[in-house]
């Protein structure tokens, strides 16, 4: 395998190079295409776009699609990659042998997943992680972050920077998520996740990103609990529902209950 001008390997099919901006699967050679709008990707934050084309070739990074229900990973399965949505969203969640699944949290465009195994002393994914409609994702491997090549090349002092800031982020959405957990009763953890939603997406509608079953396994309970609920605080007039989104008509009935 031959280096390109930027000491990096340059991939080949037979003979010939083939740029690394162009995304195509041939021959099980892919190749991943010029990012648009890399400022919006907290990954690639503060990164000349010149130096994110050296990053995908330095290490090896390749594009995959998956239809609607298909899993990027499994539960038990070795961590190998690092994993960013450049489309659609992912789901993450813990399946248990009785049938119970805990959501964890929802992947959306432009985030990442699958950091938490990079430097954790762990052998095996302890959850799945589920596509929800079509996605496509770039799968950086995870030896990238531990060898710097030999022009110490200034991309990979700037993502292990982002990583950082990305794993803190992370860190503080867990914390959120124990603080919902916390409520005593299904309404106090509706009530905390619908007053985070709206603080988050500064109105008072919250557009929902899961359906009825997914939330419900978000909030640690079941459909049927969670529709009972959902009803109920509507004919108090403490929320306004429709199929893809919940509207706060109460917000201080709301925050009187956690």
């Amino acid at each position: 395998m031959s280096a390109g001008a930027d000491g990096c390997p340059a991939r080949q099919v037979g003979e010939k190079s083939i740029p690394y901006s162009i995304i195509q699967y041939n021959r099980g050679f892919y190749m991943i295409e010029i990012i648009e709008d890399c400022d919006r990707i907290h990954l690639f934050r503060d990164i000349k776009k010149e130096e994110i084309e050296k990053m995908f070739r330095c290490s090896k990074t390749v594009e995959r699609s998956y239809e609607d229900g298909s899993y990027v990973f499994r539960q038990g399965e070795t961590p190998k990659n690092l994993f960013l949505v450049l489309e659609g969203t992912v789901m993450i969640s813990k399946d248990f042998a009785s049938g119970k699944r805990d959501v964890l949290f929802v992947i959306g465009q432009g985030d990442v997943f699958g950091e938490m195994f990079l430097f954790a002393d762990t052998k095996t994914y302890w959850y799945d992680a589920i596509t929800q409609g079509k996605v496509r994702v770039l799968e950086i491997p995870w030896e990238f972050f531990y060898c710097f090549c030999s022009n110490a090349c200034e991309h990979h002092r700037m993502i292990t920077r982002n990583m950082l800031e990305i794993q803190s982020e992370k860190n503080f959405a867990m914390t959120r998520k124990l603080h919902l957990l916390s409520g005593t009763t299904l309404r106090e953890r509706i009530a905390l996740w619908l007053l985070e939603q709206a603080e988050d997406s500064g109105g008072d509608t919250v557009k929902l990103s899961m359906n009825r079953e997914e939330l419900a396994d978000y909030l640690g309970t079941t459909r049927p609990s969670l529709s009972r609920e959902l009803m109920k605080m509507q004919q108090e007039q403490l929320i306004e529902t429709n199929k893809n989104a919940i509207r706060i008509l109460d917000r201080g009935a709301l925050e009187m209950l956690y």
